[in-house]
């Protein structure tokens, strides 16, 4: 019994599991090596303890009393597992034997199965919720996931392919061909129409998923409904049609009213502007256009033309200013045949005798002689001509557009314009508003200058967002046309196809800058708005900068309801 009860106490003290002995009132009486290495003390300072002073044992001695009893406690950074035995010789109670297991690394393995599983759960639960079918198979074409849609799509269920390989669904026609099988074969992706048992095709693309080794691990297939983009393309080709039928309708209604391409507005003033342009277009008066140099005269009078009955005649515009007062005559009205040797033996017609029966446009009206004046004046009245050095006098029958970028009314007080002359124009004047009063046609039109260019040069330039707020605030002095040679000269020198604020010229930023300045305070304001003012631009550059109401508040040391109260009270002033 010696020899075997020694061979019993080698085994307990060698044991990979501690083991602790206590009498019934959980008095330490043995400890083995190992429950003095999971408690973390001495052999000598555990015996003579209560167990209970070291492990937390409440409420567990009501259950081993007449039981063997398994628990878990966590012990400093240790999760141990405890048996608990209870020592009963004879009906009387002797104490307790506790086995200490340390599964700290068990519960972590546990834990990370846990979240493997978790993560599953979650990709199955993306997979199937894919509106596209995806089937997947390993490496060797066998089945081993299938998602709902591909169960709705192809009407298969899960349980007939899973576990099956590619080669036998298509020997038993479930399949015309596999992708999978076509991907283990050429070791590329795969696209192919599939046709089912119930005779529906499907479109599927075959891709293989390989691992750190190069070896092809799974081959996972994307499914969609052909029928379904068959359904689409009808879809759409309906709607291009009934767009192409729209454009040409729209087409149909542009030239009914708006001839001119390259009249672009949105503006409220201007729509009001050409609504009663068209409306006097039919009437065969004379039209006095008014504006500054650039907004776009010329084209109004063109729209004017195109818009009234005499749109199959001619439409003539010639600039008063721009040719030398010597040649007006002889180009306004013509000359006789053989007046000088230099000129032609035939003569030569006059720009109203080609405008005959059509629309003459007179631009910058102002710059008009005297003498040339008197001369406008009477064919108006009388509605003839005569060529230079002739004496035939020519009826004519034409409409006059003049436009003027000058204060007519003010050149007649100076004695620089005709009165009477003045009041034949000015039969029905049209004033023309600056661009600087139209600002919502200036992106309209930035846009439409832009598309003109990127087609001219074959370019793909676009301008920054911040960009069009600048060019939106500059006055534009030269108005439209400024605009468009401004347009073109920066699609030119712009290094990028992206036009930011770098690219713009120091006089537009310093314009629109010192505008912006101007506008913030006035000498006329209370300390009280001027203080609002200041107050509104620091709290929306603060939140600008760091993108939140919270962290522009955390920045100005305020609390957030504040800048919310102050926002709100802003906007309320607005409206």
């Amino acid at each position: 019994m010696g020899l075997e009860n020694e061979m019993y106490k080698y085994i307990i003290e060698n044991s990979t599991n501690g083991v602790v002995v206590t009498d019934e009132e959980f008095l330490i009486k043995f400890a083995n090596k190992m429950a003095s290495y999971i408690l973390e003390v001495e052999r000598e300072n555990i015996i003579g303890k209560k167990l209970n002073e070291l492990i937390d044992l409440e409420c567990k001695n009501e259950n081993i009393r007449n039981n063997h009893y398994t628990f878990k406690v966590v012990y400093k950074t240790k999760v141990i597992l405890i048996d608990e035995l209870f020592i009963d010789e004879e009906g009387m109670a002797k104490g307790f034997v506790f086995i200490f297991q340390d599964v700290s690394k068990y519960e972590y393995i546990v834990d990370e199965l846990n979240k493997y599983k978790e993560l599953n759960n979650m990709l199955k639960a993306i997979i199937d919720s894919s509106y596209d079918g995806i089937y997947v198979t390993d490496g060797e074409a066998n089945t081993i996931l299938v998602n709902k849609a591909y169960e709705r799509i192809t009407g298969i269920t899960a349980d007939l392919v899973l576990g099956h390989n590619m080669k036998e669904l298509v020997e038993k026609g479930f399949y015309s061909q596999s992708g999978s099988l076509l991907v283990m074969e050429r070791g590329t992706q795969v696209t192919l129409r599939q046709r089912l048992l119930s005779g529906k095709e499907i479109l599927i693309t075959s891709i293989p998923v390989y691992d750190s080794d190069g070896k092809m691990k799974y081959i996972v297939t994307n499914v969609r409904d052909i029928s379904e983009l068959v359904k689409l393309q009808e879809e759409l080709s309906a709607t291009k049609v009934l767009n192409e039928k729209y454009r040409s309708e729209l087409g149909i209604y542009k030239r009914k009213t708006f001839q001119v391409p390259q009249l672009v507005f949105t503006d409220k003033a201007m729509i009001n502007l050409l609504n009663v342009v068209l409306k006097l277009a039919r009437f065969d008066t004379t039209i006095l256009l008014l504006g500054e140099t650039g907004v776009g005269k010329s084209e109004i009078a063109k729209l004017i033309h195109d818009n009234s009955e005499r749109h199959k005649g001619n439409f003539i515009e010639i600039n008063c200013g721009a040719i030398p007062q010597n040649l007006l005559e002889s180009e306004l009205f013509g000359y006789k045949k053989g007046l000088l040797p230099v000129l032609l033996k035939n003569g030569k017609m006059g720009l109203f005798e080609l405008a005959n029966n059509g629309t003459l446009f007179l631009d910058e009206i102002s710059e008009l002689p005297l003498d040339m004046q008197v001369k406008l004046l009477k064919v108006l009245q009388d509605r003839i001509i005569y060529r230079v050095g002739g004496l035939k006098p020519i009826s004519i029958d034409v409409r006059i557009i003049a436009a003027s970028n000058k204060d007519l009314k003010e050149m007649v007080s100076k004695g620089t314009f005709r009165e009477d002359l003045y009041y034949r124009l000015n039969v029905i004047p049209i004033k023309i508003p600056p661009l600087r009063e139209r600002k919502d046609d200036i992106i309209p039109l930035i846009l439409s200058f832009l598309d003109q260019c990127n087609n001219k040069y074959h370019m793909n330039k676009y301008f920054n967002v911040k960009v069009y707020d600048i060019l939106r605030e500059y006055s534009w002095p030269g108005n439209i046309r400024e605009l468009k040679n401004f347009v073109e000269y920066i699609c030119l020198t712009s290094p990028n196809d992206e036009i930011d604020e770098n690219c713009l010229p120091e006089y537009i930023k310093k314009e629109v800058n010192n505008e912006k300045k101007c506008h913030l305070y006035s000498e006329n304001m209370s300390l009280q708005e001027a203080t609002s003012i200041f107050e509104m631009d620091l709290i929306k550059k603060a939140i600008t900068k760091y993108g939140s109401l919270r962290k522009a508040a955390q920045h100005l040391k305020v609390d957030p309801s504040t800048l919310s109260r102050k926002i709100k009270k802003a906007k309320a002033s607005l409206h």
